[in-house]
């Protein structure tokens, strides 16, 4: 998960451009918008940040 805390501060949510925070419940880890509050996975290390896989 190193690589993505290294790059969270150039990530964006793709609805409304906000920044995004890792959050990690039950240790399952995701991306959470501050600012529109939109939820994405983390599949293998992977964040999934297409619109239409998280609506």
């Amino acid at each position: 998960m190193g690589w993505i805390k290294r790059y969270l501060h150039i990530l964006q949510c793709p609805f409304c451009r906000g920044d995004l925070e890792l959050i990690e419940e039950n240790g399952n880890k995701k991306l959470i918008c501050r600012r529109c509050k939109k939820t994405f996975k983390i599949v293998d290390n992977i964040p999934i940040l297409l619109k239409d896989e998280n609506e």
